[in-house]
Order: C-alpha cells, then structure tokens, then sequence
C-alpha cells in the first residue's frame, strides 16, 4: 500500500471546512433576551451578594439599582452589564452602605 501525504492534507482540509459550516444560533437581543443573560452570567459569580440588586431593561438600556456590598462589586456588576451583548447602555444606581 503506498502511502499518500496529500489524500491526508485533503481530509484534515475538508473536516477544517465541515467545521466551519456548523450552524450558530442568533443571539436574542430583545430586552427579556438581554435580562436573561446578564442574570445568568451575574450568577455565575458566587462572590457576588445580588441578593438586593434590581435590573431593568428597556430598548437595551440596562438600569442597575439596589445594594451592594463594596464599591468592587458594584465595578464588577456594571462591567458584567456592559459586556453583556444587545446592551447598549448601562444606568449604575448601586448604593455600597458605609
């Protein structure tokens, strides 16, 4: 049996192409959509209190209000926020109690 480098380089080439062609769902952008991702995603983080926090979302303008446990925490809830795809604009209404 003689042995063929291209027929290999073939077959790697095209499972490159089968994997590029996977389908990719679209990201729901409505404001449920977005409220729902920044939810999961805030919850993601165990070190986060969100116990007090309140999030609206109308037109992808996200308002963040409520109380936090440290000035870190209300940083790190709003960067979250902004990332979050679909948001457009993040309203930072957290109070840290002193």
């Amino acid at each position: 049996m003689k042995k063929r480098p291209g027929l290999l380089a073939l077959v790697l080439v095209l499972a490159g192409l089968c994997a590029c062609t996977r389908s990719v769902q679209p990201v729901d952008t409505s404001d449920s959509g977005i409220k729902a991702r920044l939810e999961f995603s805030l919850h993601s983080q165990p070190e986060l209190d969100l116990k007090y926090l309140s999030i609206d979302v109308n037109s992808g303008v996200v308002t963040l209000s409520g109380l936090v446990g440290s000035y870190e925490d209300r940083d790190k809830i709003a960067l979250i926020a902004r990332r979050t795809k679909g948001v457009d604009q993040v309203i930072v209404n957290l109070i840290v109690p002193e």
